[in-house]
């Protein structure tokens, strides 16, 4: 499944651009579909890395958050292919990108959750672990021992 469209994207990035970004030869009207393509699943597969630590794959539904998180990778893949460099990006390009990785890093952190039906975290509501144990013979640290070390702070 998709994580964006090429509506997505034009959302984003004027289809004039879009066409001048993804063509190299001047007088193009219409984004080159294959390099699109590409990149796309490129970035796709990038996203992929970060949520396969925590979510099942593929996704059977695409969150808005990983649809917006693609779509900003992307458009910075697309704007860094021209000639000029990294420098001559626009800001709100690389601010963009900066901010997907940083969602991407707190989907993998559990910080943010997809909250789709698949996600481990949801099926599991109760996190961490019980432990219960019998002592059996003289415990290691008596309370004499803990109030020494209780005293030596």
């Amino acid at each position: 499944m998709r994580y964006c469209t090429l509506d997505d994207l034009q959302k984003k990035i004027p289809p004039r651009t879009l066409a001048q970004l993804t063509n190299d030869t001047p007088p193009a009207t219409a984004p080159n579909l294959d390099l699109v393509e590409e990149i796309v699943a490129g970035q796709e597969e990038l996203v992929d890395g970060y949520l396969r630590q925590r979510n099942l794959l593929p996704l059977t539904e695409v969150p808005t958050i990983v649809r917006d998180v693609v779509v900003q990778l992307v458009r910075y893949e697309i704007y860094d292919r021209r000639p000029e460099g990294k420098d001559d990006l626009p800001p709100a390009v690389v601010r963009g990108r900066k901010d997907a990785l940083q969602t991407l890093d707190d989907i993998r952190a559990g910080r943010i959750s997809l909250g789709v039906a698949d996600d481990p975290a949801q099926a599991q509501p109760e996190a961490g672990a019980r432990m219960r144990t019998r002592i059996q013979g003289e415990r290691l640290f008596t309370p004499d021992v803990l109030d020494q070390y209780r005293g030596s702070r």
